[in-house]
């Protein structure tokens, strides 16, 4: 990533109030598909399970 997370969130909270369970998407790499309704998303720090659900 270009920036530190804690910069990312610190920018953003300026505009935004951020609450628990907010995502924030940063962008992907050339040739990464983009997310859709109906896609599952997992997000694993280590092998600790963050989050688990189903975009709507």
């Amino acid at each position: 990533m270009i920036f530190p997370v804690d910069e990312i969130i610190a920018y953003i909270s300026r505009y935004f109030t951020l609450k628990i369970g907010d995502i924030l998407f940063t962008g992907t790499p050339v040739g990464v598909g983009k997310v859709n309704i109906g896609d599952h998303l997992e997000g694993f720090i280590q092998d600790k399970k963050m989050f688990d659900f189903k975009v709507k």
